[in-house]
């Protein structure tokens, strides 16, 4: 009878890739599945006080702050894996031949749980989870060997087992996935002044796919678009210190200068990028004067300045710049200039313009830098992998039964039944 009902809610398309009541019957058998938050997040680094903020953001872009976590000595990156699940961070004394890797469980309220520690090559500047359980961090020496090391997460066994390591120049301090997650993009901003790219390969390990080399320009932050079609890095002070280089991501995830690049921003000294979820603008903010600007994407690529800008502050006032939804969020590291200090977050406008959400965030941290961002999961998408599909219907069945505060509880009636089932079905697709 069950399984006549169960069968019959199923949309056609995916009745052939039914395993069989008897397997769904083992896998209800399993264990919980760990949570993510419940809403949209975000996550902010506190360089000086050693910390890791969370906020919950709601529908109106407001940040609701959660807490301040313990994130041991000079945190830098921080990255969160795909289904919002586990983050990592990681960390740069200048002091040592190694480093701090922090991962953290994000609970369903956004809170964070330490539940792993060890240590990696030194510099480890930059990080990105390549999956939900593989990270890639890089291994920053200033003229010296560079590499981006791969590491397997194992969150039953808590492990991080090293996959491959990749040489990336002589000073790469970022890393950014494309959308598809084929391909991994290394800067360095050092005498070659380039950025390589590497195909991920269905272990973890990386594949040279080959190199551009910028010229004068240096790249630092690198941005892509979310159709995948074109890639952005920010060209520092070099050249005149108003550079935005712009390429074309082509077969194999090779890069092809845009014609018109680098494009001229008004601001001085360009270091941190992000792009709106609908690809029409390009946000940049600068080092050297303390704003943020807006540029229009059109179907090219090419960038325009839009006219619209926030002055954050004084040089070295922006720590870091985040897209979420229709929201922009920026940190303010420094009270020097005007006592300020936090994440401001603002409203995306067709136009390209981006209008302030109330005041200044206070992230009770010193130096707030670098920021992690959780979109949170559509409507039935249990595993939060972005499709609702018969995964989702094995965590249900993995979950059945009575579970508080469970990503299976679709209808979040407070237990994980049939009805949560059905709302996996209804959604599928």
């Amino acid at each position: 009878m069950f399984a006549d009902v169960l069968i019959g809610r199923i949309p056609s398309r995916a009745l052939p890739r039914m395993l069989g009541l008897a397997v769904l019957a083992g896998l209800a058998a399993a264990g919980p599945a760990v949570a993510q938050s419940d809403s949209s997040a975000v996550f902010v680094v506190a360089n000086v006080s050693d910390e890791v903020t969370a906020f919950t953001a709601n529908e109106d872009g407001t940040l609701d702050f959660v807490g301040n976590f313990p994130a041991g000595e000079g945190p830098m990156a921080i990255t969160i894996t795909p289904n919002g699940r586990y983050l990592a961070v990681t960390h740069g004394t200048g002091n040592s031949i190694e480093e701090q890797l922090l991962i953290y469980r994000v609970e369903s309220d956004a809170s964070l749980t330490q539940v792993y520690d060890t240590m990696v090559p030194d510099s480890p500047m930059a990080a990105v989870w390549l999956n939900n359980d593989t990270l890639a961090v890089t291994e920053t020496d200033v003229g010296g060997a560079n590499f981006v090391h791969v590491y397997r997460w194992d969150p039953d066994g808590v492990s991080l087992t090293l996959l491959d390591s990749e040489s990336t120049g002589s000073f790469n301090t970022h890393l950014i996935l494309h959308p598809n997650s084929q391909w991994l993009y290394a800067q360095d901003s050092w005498s070659a002044n380039s950025i390589s790219w590497f195909t991920v390969e269905s272990d973890g390990t990386l594949t040279p796919g080959g190199i551009v080399y910028t010229g004068s320009v240096y790249p630092l932050k690198l941005a892509v678009t979310h159709d995948g079609q074109f890639l952005y890095a920010a060209g520092g002070i070099s050249q005149g210190g108003h550079n935005i280089l712009g390429y074309r991501v082509g077969d194999g995830g090779a890069l092809t200068a845009l014609p018109g690049s680098p494009f001229q921003s008004p601001g001085q000294s360009p270091a941190h990028l992000t792009i709106a979820e609908d690809d029409a603008y390009l946000f940049a903010g600068h080092g050297s004067d303390g704003t943020v600007r807006s540029f229009s994407v059109d179907a090219a690529g090419a960038l325009a300045a839009t006219g619209y800008w926030y002055d954050v502050g004084m040089q070295g006032s922006i720590g870091d710049i985040k897209v979420l939804k229709e929201y922009l969020y920026v940190t303010d590291e420094t009270t020097a200039d005007d006592g300020l200090r936090g994440i401001y977050g603002f409203h995306i406008q067709e136009n390209g313009s981006f209008i302030k959400i109330g005041g200044i965030i206070d992230t009770f941290s010193t130096r707030p830098e670098s920021i992690a961002v959780w979109k949170g999961c559509k409507k039935g998408d249990v595993n939060c992998d972005g499709v609702v599909d018969i995964d989702d219907v094995f965590e249900v069945l993995a979950n059945w039964g009575a579970c508080e505060d469970c990503p299976a509880d679709v209808n979040g009636d407070g237990v994980v039944d049939i009805d949560d089932l059905f709302e996996v079905l209804y959604y599928w697709g």
